[in-house]
């Protein structure tokens, strides 16, 4: 039988120290005690630096405090002769707490938005939430979770998820810093370059996508992991040159490399100068790399600053931009374009990354 501790009956100060030195998943549990409890662990000021919600067939959250993580699971009509039916996530439902193997019930009935409140109050987190959908997440609502947990910093769609439920997703939480899509849910091309014009921070695309797709993307960041031929890689290359894109700082795309794609094939029509080798040494040291070869490409832009991205490419490659930023009084600037090549056999894919720092 476990011994249990008066930790209650002591001054609150010295209540405070014994919370201090508690994990999260403690200090949750203790939350849930009274409003005196919740109060206390609040008191502390323990920040949460991410929350992300998860659909499926179930609800979870998954709250990152620093090196902890505080992994919790809604239970309620999950039994298998209810799975088919729509969930409501208004009524009340308890919780399990995996790292503590716990099922838990508040001392007051949660239904799920009181469990995302108070989990948001307890670690004190004010930003949007991050939200996915996985397999099985059609039980629930769109609309509903929408009008609980309001917009979201990040949105991410599994392929699992049925086409007309991914558009309802898409089309209601619209408001998203970043997108991530495993799968394309429409039909026609212009409706998915919807999605690639707008202006996200980051955008994240599993499925196939052609150079026009790559074109229009107007994220900060974008990551394409369906493989594209050398050739369209070049093309786009090539109006990146010319200025296409200019709110991307970052990009990662996979290269198909069936035909051992080479420098040649990648650069072919783009004129390019060998780097320095102090300015290689340099890069080499910073970002730990070893045996690459480097070129420099120049860019055109029309700008009041004069910027030098560095890129790298390797076969199988990572592809990086790196912009700098260096005074000048001159209208019309040009951009530099660092090319190194990382050389390394024996894979199928070549993976391009850009990536843009100002």
């Amino acid at each position: 039988m476990e011994r249990s501790f008066p930790l209650f009956r002591l001054p609150e100060n010295a209540i405070a120290q014994v919370l201090q030195n508690m994990n999260s998943n403690k200090l949750f549990l203790i939350s849930l005690a009274s409003s005196k409890s919740k109060n206390l662990v609040t008191s502390l000021g323990i920040r949460a630096c991410d929350v992300e919600i998860r659909i499926s067939r179930e609800i979870s959250f998954s709250v990152r405090i620093g090196v902890f993580l505080l992994n919790l699971i809604l239970k309620a009509n999950l039994n298998d002769q209810n799975a088919a039916l729509p969930a409501d996530i208004t009524l009340p439902v308890d919780a399990f707490l995996s790292l503590e193997r716990k099922r838990i019930q508040p001392s007051i009935p949660f239904n799920f938005g009181d469990w995302m409140n108070h989990i948001r109050t307890v670690f004190c987190y004010t930003n949007p939430q991050s939200l996915g959908f996985y397999q099985d997440c059609e039980r629930f609502e769109v609309q509903s979770l929408k009008n609980t947990i309001g917009n979201v910093d990040v949105l991410y769609v599994a392929s699992e998820v049925t086409n007309v439920y991914s558009k309802e997703v898409l089309k209601v939480f619209n408001a998203s810093n970043k997108l991530f899509l495993e799968r394309n849910p429409f039909d026609e091309a212009c409706e998915i370059q919807q999605f690639f014009v707008q202006n996200y921070k980051r955008i994240g695309f599993r499925d196939a996508y052609s150079l026009d797709d790559m074109l229009l993307v107007n994220s900060e960041k974008a990551k394409f992991t369906h493989p594209t031929s050398p050739n369209q890689f070049n093309q786009f290359l090539k109006h990146w040159i010319r200025g296409s894109n200019p709110r991307l700082q970052n990009m990662f795309s996979l290269i198909d490399n069936t035909n051992s794609v080479s420098r040649e094939v990648l650069l072919k029509g783009i004129q390019y100068v060998d780097v320095a080798k102090e300015v290689r040494q340099e890069i080499y040291q910073k970002h730990s790399i070893n045996s690459v070869h480097m070129v420099q490409i120049r860019r055109l832009f029309f700008y009041r600053s004069f910027f030098m991205p560095l890129c790298r490419i390797c076969f199988p490659c990572i592809f990086l931009f790196y912009y700098f930023s260096f005074p000048t009084n001159k209208l019309f600037s040009s951009f530099s374009l660092l090319i190194c090549l990382f050389l390394i056999s024996q894979m199928h894919n070549s993976f391009i990354r850009v990536r843009n720092e100002a």
